[in-house]
């Protein structure tokens, strides 16, 4: 992802207030020629009344596959008609991981709208698909669960259900896109607290996005009916019967299991009795734990943005390494023999993404022969 900004003086602004807008327009041109183009506006008459104070600054974020590109800027005063343009060279460097070969067949640049949560994790208008796993050709199924429950209230730290849902949200997308037709998916968001799944969808080619975002809706209201309440001692052990259906389902082929997580702790006197493997099938368990980091900055910039002449911004994203944190949830899963994976950074989840990978090509081989 980069982020293209533009930063306009704002003295140059404070005679503008008034009528018009100021559009700014985007043009990348990839290695090949092919031009791809956004632009955005703002309304000079919402301009603030102190902006002679502040720099003005608009952000536009762009998926880009490593290259070389020419950026043009152009800025457009509809009231005045003055106009001013920019161009410059930049390259995408290719970063190192192991999922290289997802980009297969992505458009160079794809450009990423301003978007209000969960919207803006999700990115439904994003129609580039992934391929993470286009090299498996043995029939297998991919179960994987979402736990939407809050997360664990660390100190110094902001956890919260929306800071986690904004790493494993886009996680959970990634994964669905296999780009192999001989993997089937089925995908379950569970809500803990309440005892159910808030979504489910088999053979997954595209996620249901309008169907998913409004249990998203549903599971985060802060009410939960008086029943929940009295059995919130047996949330656990809907977890582990939820584990055991799904593998149940799996038995007839090769299976992956990916929960998809952050620390969970129960109240006390929770049964935590983990899940039996009697009359389950082999399946390989991958349990990935998403820590918030304590100094986070958040991936999704609003668009435009003032701070005072002369401050600097923060710097680059920093993420500390998470606090220890008590997760009662992974230890019911212990019979299964789970690989646990601690992510704070989208480079970890890589990793942890190709870890799965791995294993799903090891059942491509033990079925060639």
């Amino acid at each position: 992802m980069a982020r293209l900004e533009i930063k306009v003086d704002g003295r140059g602004l404070e005679s503008r207030r008034g009528d018009g807008e100021l559009v700014f327009f985007y043009q990348i041109t990839d290695r090949a020629g092919t031009r791809y183009q956004d632009h955005t506006s703002i309304q000079l008459s919402k301009l603030d009344e102190n902006v002679r104070a502040i720099d003005l600054e608009v952000t536009q974020r762009a998926f880009l596959v490593p290259g070389d590109y020419r950026l043009a800027v152009g800025l457009l005063d509809t009231g005045t008609g003055e106009h001013s343009a920019r161009q410059s060279q930049f390259r995408i460097a290719s970063p190192h991981n192991v999922l290289a070969d997802a980009w297969h067949d992505l458009a160079p640049v794809e450009f990423i709208g301003n978007q209000e949560p969960p919207d803006g994790w999700y990115l439904p208008g994003i129609h580039g698909r992934l391929q993470w796993a286009a090299s498996v050709h043995s029939p297998a199924r991919i179960n994987i669960i979402l736990n939407v429950a809050p997360s664990i209230p660390v100190p110094g730290s902001r956890r919260s259900q929306s800071g986690a849902l904004a790493a494993l949200l886009p996680t959970l997308k990634v994964i669905s896109q296999t780009g192999s037709p001989s993997l089937s998916e089925h995908v379950e968001l569970l809500d803990l607290a309440r005892r159910r799944a808030a979504f489910q969808q088999d053979q997954v080619h595209d996620l249901d996005w309008p169907r998913l975002k409004a249990s998203l809706d549903d599971s985060s209201t802060a009410s939960i009916d008086v029943h929940s309440l009295t059995e919130r001692h047996h949330d656990a052990q809907f977890f582990v019967s939820q584990v055991r259906t799904l593998l149940r389902a799996s038995e007839k082929q090769p299976c992956v299991l990916v929960v998809l997580t952050n620390p969970v702790a129960f109240e006390s006197g929770e049964d935590l009795e983990p899940v039996s493997r009697e009359a389950l099938p082999a399946c390989s368990v991958f349990y990935i734990r998403y820590h918030e980091p304590v100094a986070r900055v958040s991936p999704f910039d609003q668009q435009m943005g003032g701070r005072g002449r002369g401050s600097r911004r923060g710097g680059p994203i920093r993420n500390r390494p998470p606090q220890e944190v008590v997760d009662q949830l992974e230890a019911t899963l212990k019979p299964l023999g789970p690989k646990v994976f601690d992510v704070a950074t989208p480079e970890e989840m890589t990793k942890a993404l190709g870890e799965i990978e791995k294993s799903l090509l090891a059942m491509d081989g033990q079925s060639s022969r």
